[in-house]
């Protein structure tokens, strides 16, 4: 054997392996800041829905409050209709 001609396809194997890594790591670089953005655009979403969720629980309570004063209103208005009249106390 070539010890010379060895040393070479040793040397030639050991930089195609290293453009590979190199190529490899590149790569992952290339995910991990990937994944880095679309972890902070979630945050953003994330922080907008709970602020979006703050303002509908807030609606939903004004309107559970309306409900009820239109509930006791309209029981008013019921119970004023059975007892008869037109809101006049009735001459008896």
């Amino acid at each position: 054997m070539d010890v010379e001609k060895t040393m070479e396809f040793i040397l030639q194997q050991q930089a195609k392996a290293e453009v590979k890594a190199e190529r490899q790591m590149t790569a992952i670089r290339k995910l991990i800041q990937t994944g880095m953005r679309m972890i902070v655009e979630n945050e953003e979403s994330i922080k907008e829905l709970a602020a979006a969720q703050k303002v509908t629980e807030a609606k939903l309570q004004d309107l559970a409050a309306a409900q009820k004063v239109t509930e006791v209103k309209l029981k008013g208005l019921i119970d004023a209709w059975r007892r008869g009249g037109n809101g006049r106390h009735a001459k008896n």
